[in-house]
């Protein structure tokens, strides 16, 4: 993947696995706030922190996959393989100030539900106050960036639509990765799907 597409993937899915040296790993939401920084949070409780401070770690986040059967295929021979999309960050972590977090959550808000950030009722200052206190800021300065695309961009556009089909009617984790696949070649390899390699 180009960074281009690196970007663009983690512009919709903003949720990972953080692995830190010692072989710790956590689940967190993130954002990007700009092309070399992550920001996420982590309960002050979490074993984990104490590994992230001026520490390099791992953020891997798995986008849609499914199981692509022989069957999926006009052309032959043909072999079942496992199409996904993924990106892993390195980088080095920092733990973030009170105001840095405070700055961070709102643009976690802003990101996922904006009108909470606004919304006093919900999510009162005091609430929001104590509810910092329970957890720690992360900011990853990012070193490098590699995303895989595994689509079957090699197969041809009978293929590739005959997998879209069939994948369409067997469940929601597979619409979502036919849809994705779908969007993402019709977005950055258009040749694919019209047969113009």
């Amino acid at each position: 993947m180009s960074m281009e597409e690196c970007r663009y993937f983690l512009s919709r899915y903003s949720f990972g696995t953080l692995i830190t040296s010692d072989l710790a790993l956590s689940h967190v939401p993130f954002i990007m706030p700009d092309e070399d920084t992550i920001e996420t949070h982590l309960a002050s409780g979490n074993h984990q922190v104490a590994s992230l401070d001026n520490q390099p770690c791992l953020l891997s986040i798995l986008g849609p996959h499914a199981f692509i059967a022989t069957t999926n295929y006009i052309t032959k021979p043909a072999v079942p393989t496992w199409n996904y999309a993924s990106v892993s960050i390195k980088g080095k972590a920092s733990l973030m100030s009170p105001k840095q977090l405070s700055d961070s959550l709102n643009q976690m808000l802003s990101h996922f539900q904006h009108d909470l950030v606004e919304d006093k009722i919900t999510l009162p200052d005091e609430f929001r106050e104590k509810l910092m206190q329970s957890i720690i800021g992360v900011r990853i300065d990012i070193t490098e960036m590699r995303g895989k695309l595994k689509l079957g961009q090699h197969r041809c556009i009978e293929d590739q639509r005959k997998v879209f089909e069939k994948l369409s009617d067997k469940g929601a984790d597979n619409l979502l990765y036919a849809n994705f696949a779908q969007q993402w070649l019709e977005r950055f390899r258009p040749d694919i799907l019209t047969g113009d390699k």
